[in-house]
């Protein structure tokens, strides 16, 4: 590699980054082609992107690969917590591979995490460790790295990360999965209603800087007697994941139900309801994650329809607080 260098992004380095993006990372969950502007709004126009943290291979005038790390969010929502660092992307060019160039990349971006005070380093963005990418990987919802990007596990387990936590993608069709039919739904489609609002329940600084740029609504299972909503799920366009999946999809978030109104049946007859409005609006495919440690969750999702299709894996690292000294050599 004594003709490559790595250095930080540069503004005219979008078309090569896409480039790459495009014709290197590949796998279900990637949304792909994308255009600059579609890489824009997923990471370059976040308040907090930090030039860097986004970190090249270039050979010739010509990139090879980049590594992409950002920072978790604090506590509070409020702001970002440094010592929490994850790689949202590494991308390496498939005539590039087997040259080290990923592995000197993945030390790029660790001496980085570490010089803003990084003690920890998570691989995969996942729940509040997603700073950038929403939209473009992982599908509905970053849950780490997809096991259908084969590639990565190998190479992260061979550079000293361990899994941290695992998520299933589910996956129903709604053009030809049936829905369930038992007495206690049909009790619940009477005595209660469904209402959509495109108001988040709740917003605050991290959820605008990540999702205040999509199109989003608010469902909610409400009792027809204008009580209080018993259940509530978000929907997010993926428009991106039209030309990989050829489907119009949308994915779930932010399933809730009420603490008191738990094990009711209310969250599978609203996942239901949902999926009926949405093949209305033409609407072929909606997607779900759900951490596989949470058996109860899986259970009602499948109940609902919904078929397990992927699944991803969220690593972790920790960091010393300065490099080894071979490394500053």
């Amino acid at each position: 590699m004594a003709d490559v260098f790595f250095r930080t992004f540069r503004n005219f380095d979008p078309p090569e980054l896409v480039r790459l993006w495009n014709a290197s990372y590949l796998g279900r969950g990637v949304a792909a082609p994308i255009s600059c502007d579609i890489f824009d709004t997923a990471a370059l126009a976040h308040t907090y992107f930090d030039p860097e943290g986004l970190i090249v291979a270039e050979k010739e005038g010509g990139l090879l690969g980049f590594v992409h790390v950002g920072f978790c969010v604090n506590a509070e929502h409020t702001a970002l917590d440094h010592t929490k660092a994850v790689i949202c992307a590494i991308v390496v060019d498939p005539q590039s591979r087997g040259r080290q160039v990923g592995r000197q990349l993945l030390q790029e971006a660790e001496n980085y995490a570490r010089s803003k005070g990084a003690t920890e380093l998570f691989a995969g963005p996942s729940l509040e460790r997603d700073p950038f990418y929403t939209g473009i990987y992982g599908g509905s919802k970053a849950s780490g790295f997809l096991e259908s990007h084969e590639s990565l596990h190998p190479f992260l387990k061979a550079s000293g990360f361990s899994e941290y936590e695992k998520h299933g993608v589910f996956q129903k069709n709604l053009q030809t999965s049936r829905d369930p039919i038992n007495f206690r739904l049909i009790n619940i489609r009477r005595k209660m209603e469904v209402n959509m609002t495109d108001q988040p329940h709740y917003v605050d600084w991290w959820w605008m800087v990540r999702m205040g740029r999509y199109d989003y609504l608010q469902f909610e299972l409400c009792p027809k007697n204008g009580s209080e909503p018993v259940a509530g799920v978000s929907v997010i366009g993926l428009d991106f994941y039209i030309p990989t999946w050829n489907e119009r999809a949308v994915g779930l978030l932010d399933l809730y139900v009420d603490e008191a109104q738990r094990r009711k049946g209310y969250a599978q007859a609203l996942l239901i309801e949902v999926g009926r409005r949405l093949k209305n609006e033409m609407v072929t495919l909606t997607e779900v994650h759900v951490p596989l440690d949470k058996k109860d969750v899986v259970k009602l999702v499948e109940g609902a329809g919904f078929t397990q299709i992927d699944s991803g894996i969220v690593y972790h690292k920790a960091l010393n607080t300065a490099a080894p000294a071979d490394e500053l050599q």
